[in-house]
């Protein structure tokens, strides 16, 4: 498949999608694979394309990946946008404890870490937009 160059935000991120199904498509955004859900397209059936074939295909499976301990990652619990990061790399956290603030559905909402730990690396910057289930922050 063709490579595209999107810009969010004044960030460039070069993508090129994989396959790509009625349900979701294997798309690789600057080095780094990713499996995405499709939702509606504004059309009524979308052909399978594989970059294998120039056949139908069926939709192909992600295959699974390593997942991170739950304990060890802090997931944004809705989609939204970063407004404030309070704490940095190093600092010691505790479970409850307010780590950021996400503006959604017009609100303000303080995310609080699901665990202890210690923060290895902030996934997110301000400004930035989030989807359900993505990693904000990773603890040791």
């Amino acid at each position: 498949m063709k490579e595209i160059v999107l810009e969010i935000k004044g960030k460039e991120y070069k993508v090129k999608v994989n396959s790509f199904g009625s349900e979701n498509a294997e798309v690789n955004v600057n080095g780094k694979d990713y499996v995405v859900g499709l939702k509606d397209l504004g059309v009524r059936e979308i052909p399978d394309v594989d970059n294998k074939t120039q056949k139908r295909a069926k939709p192909k499976k992600a295959k699974p990946k390593k997942k991170k301990s739950i304990k060890n990652v802090i997931k944004a619990p809705l989609p939204g946008l970063i407004l404030e990061i309070q704490v940095k790399v190093g600092d010691e956290i505790e479970a409850g404890q307010d780590i950021l603030v996400m503006e959604a559905m017009k609100m303000e909402n303080e995310i609080q870490a699901t665990s202890s730990g210690t923060v290895k690396e902030i996934k997110v910057e301000k400004g930035e937009s989030v989807y359900e289930g993505d990693i904000l922050i990773e603890l040791e």
